[in-house]
């Protein structure tokens, strides 16, 4: 292989770390230590705000009936059941909240690198770069129906991408929230 190939495909597999890096969710869950969670079998989700069901109208209905799908599939999987009807009593509530805020990101980079042959011929030159992206976080509570009170929380934060596809958004949101329910009812140590 030539150099020129080789460092074609060392720079190649370089951006694709660093991309893959930057694409990465960070998990995180919290829960109240003195509540037992086991014994759980049945929920309902949370009804939308009052206003939102007089319009007649949701603001994310595609983002709301995509994280629904995936929470729905991934607790029924845990053997958990789903009761539509707020007359049945279930055994925690669910809701989830999605937000995006800006952040910025300052980088050092190395721009230039010299030397010499005099006593002071060495030198590294370096720059500060700013980047500002957008980034997504899905937090999904669970509920204590008697008390309104968060006995769990799982929240998953990364880079927002652009230009999805409806499949590709789906993707994430399904990924997102895999990830999220790992550490329900516990995370495991």
């Amino acid at each position: 292989m030539s150099g020129a190939k080789r460092l074609k495909l060392m720079l190649t597999t370089i951006s694709i770390v660093v991309l893959t890096g930057c694409a990465t969710q960070k998990v995180d869950w919290d829960y109240d230590t003195e509540r037992s969670l086991g014994g759980m079998k049945s929920y309902r989700w949370i009804e939308p705000a009052s206003e939102s069901k007089q319009m007649g109208y949701h603001f994310e209905a595609l983002m709301d009936k995509r994280v629904h799908s995936a929470v729905d599939g991934v607790l029924e999987s845990q053997g958990f059941q789903r009761i539509d009807s707020e007359k049945e009593a279930v055994d925690f509530l669910v809701n989830y909240i999605a937000s995006q805020k800006t952040r910025r990101e300052e980088r050092q980079v190395t721009t230039s690198f010299g030397y010499g042959f005099s006593p002071w011929g060495l030198g590294v030159s370096t720059d500060s770069r700013v980047q500002e992206y957008e980034e997504g976080s899905l937090i999904i509570d669970i509920i204590d129906p008697e008390t309104k009170n968060v006995v769990w929380r799982g929240r998953s934060r990364a880079r927002i991408q652009e230009d999805l596809s409806p499949e590709q958004r789906t993707v994430k949101i399904n990924q997102a929230v895999d990830h999220i329910l790992e550490g329900f009812p516990r995370p495991k140590q």
